[in-house]
């Protein structure tokens, strides 16, 4: 996670001089090759890439699971997460975190849907699609 800008994916495959497929809401791995269903604001794209290609994925690309007792057991035991400073990675701390970023996000926000309210037709598709027809003529659309 970065912070709301988006910027952390397509920077990181920027400075590796590999392609990028961003948004990624479905994966798909044959061979060398990666295919991503790429999410749009109104549908989505179709992507396919060689290997290697950096993803950036959204939430609807995987349902996580719960791990076993057994795998929380495992994990409790073993290996620490080691933490490395800016100093370890020898990097400028002016240059890195959210005071470092060279943009600041001041609201996050899911933005309101377009259009209008939404109507199920109810009936048989038969009635649906005549129903249909005919609001559709109503407000001559067709």
């Amino acid at each position: 996670m970065d912070g709301d800008t988006a910027q952390v994916g397509p920077q990181i495959a920027e400075h590796l001089g590999i392609p990028q497929i961003t948004y990624v809401e479905e994966l798909n791995i044959e061979n060398s090759k990666v295919r991503a269903r790429r999410a749009l604001e109104d549908g989505y794209f179709m992507i396919e890439s060689k290997m290697p290609v950096l993803v950036t994925a959204i939430k609807e690309l995987n349902e996580p699971r719960y791990p076993s007792i057994k795998g929380i057991y495992e994990a409790y035991k073993g290996d620490k997460v080691k933490v490395l400073s800016a100093k370890d990675i020898k990097a400028d701390e002016n240059n890195i975190g959210l005071d470092g970023s060279p943009t600041q996000v001041n609201k996050s926000f899911t933005p309101p849907g377009r259009g209008g309210e939404s109507e199920i037709i109810e009936g048989s598709p038969k009635e649906q699609a005549r129903e249909l027809i005919v609001r559709l003529k109503e407000e001559k659309i067709i």
